[in-house]
C-alpha cells in the first residue's frame, strides 16, 4: 500500500509519521510511505490515524495489489525497496 499525508502542524506530522512507522510503513519521500498491510492492519491504521489528525490534515491510503506494485518504476534517485518490513505491535 501507499500512504501519504499533508498536515499543517509539525506535531501532527510527527505523530502521523510515528504511526506509519509503527505499522511498518517505510518513508520513501517527505510525506510518502509504502508498506505491506493486510486488511485488518489497514483498518487499525485508519483507526489510529483518525484519532490524531485535525480537520486541516489529510491522509491518503491507497491499497495496491502485488501485481500492480511489482510494476513500479523509479526515475532519478534510486530508492531501495525492501520486501520485508518490520511491524511493531
Amino acid at each position: 500500500m501507499i500512504a501519504s499525508f499533508d498536515c499543517k502542524f509539525k506535531t501532527n506530522k510527527e505523530n502521523i509519521e510515528k504511526t506509519f512507522q509503527h505499522f511498518g510503513l517505510r518513508k520513501i519521500q517527505s510525506s510518502l510511505y509504502v508498506g505491506n498491510l493486510d486488511n485488518k492492519e489497514r483498518d487499525k491504521l485508519n483507526e489510529n490515524i483518525s484519532k490524531i489528525i485535525k480537520d486541516t490534515d489529510n491522509v491518503l491510503i491507497i491499497p495496491l495489489c502485488q501485481s500492480c506494485y511489482s510494476k513500479k518504476e523509479c526515475c532519478g534517485r534510486k530508492i531501495k525497496f525492501r520486501e520485508e518490513l518490520y511491524k511493531v505491535f
